[in-house]
């Protein structure tokens, strides 16, 4: 597993994994984590195991809708990187995803599949596209996780909307969703990273707003 970390200080209360999107590295999601200055918490930022069709950087998921998508190494990493952090000494609900993209799609894919309560999942600019496999898949315990969805207005890479019918399905099934859409394309913009902060450092959906 390439792994990176980050954190502000040795006074640590929370695990961050960061996920980066299409072609990222290890290192994509630093500058991220640097720019938040979340005080508390400790960034764990790996790198996808698939080199990406591009031939630059790496990917969650390999493949294609034609031919199917490869997804074991990535599940497998996911795995052995929770077992390294509890070992670390952090509960599942001390945990927060976070991805920006593909590695937004693997933060919901992950977190609601995962057999336990984590403190949240943050999904920045994500598509899913088999809405139907992600909820049947997805656990008990996941109904307890909150999840905050971010996604630019002036996207286009992925249109804002699919982000709409996500968070309104995720909570028409019962789960914790709130949707902000900020102004913005397909980044983690400032207004972003003031919602990011806040949810880190309360772990609810409520009252988000008041940071914009």
């Amino acid at each position: 597993m390439i792994l990176n970390y980050y954190k502000e200080s040795d006074k640590i209360n929370t695990a961050i994994i960061a996920l980066h999107g299409w072609t990222g590295s290890e290192h994509s999601m630093v500058p991220v984590a640097k720019s938040m200055k979340v005080p508390n918490a400790k960034w764990y930022i790996p790198q996808a195991p698939y080199e990406a069709s591009s031939g630059k950087g790496y990917t969650w998921f390999s493949g294609s809708p034609e031919s199917g998508w490869k997804t074991k190494k990535t599940f497998n990493l996911m795995d052995k990187l929770f077992e390294r952090i509890i070992d670390d000494g952090f509960l599942p609900n001390k945990i927060i995803l976070l991805g920006f993209s593909m590695g937004a799609n693997l933060a919901l894919r992950y977190g609601l599949k995962a057999g336990f309560t984590l403190k949240g999942i943050i999904s920045i600019a994500s598509v899913v596209r088999d809405i139907n496999d992600l909820l049947n898949d997805s656990s008990t315990e996941s109904k307890h996780t909150p999840i905050l969805m971010i996604h630019g207005k002036k996207d286009s890479v992925v249109n804002y909307n699919e982000s709409v019918h996500l968070a309104n399905i995720l909570k028409k099934n019962g789960f914790i969703s709130h949707l902000e859409v900020v102004e913005g394309g397909h980044i983690i913009s400032i207004p972003s990273s003031k919602l990011i902060k806040k949810f880190i450092k309360t772990g609810t959906v409520a009252n988000l707003q008041s940071v914009l």
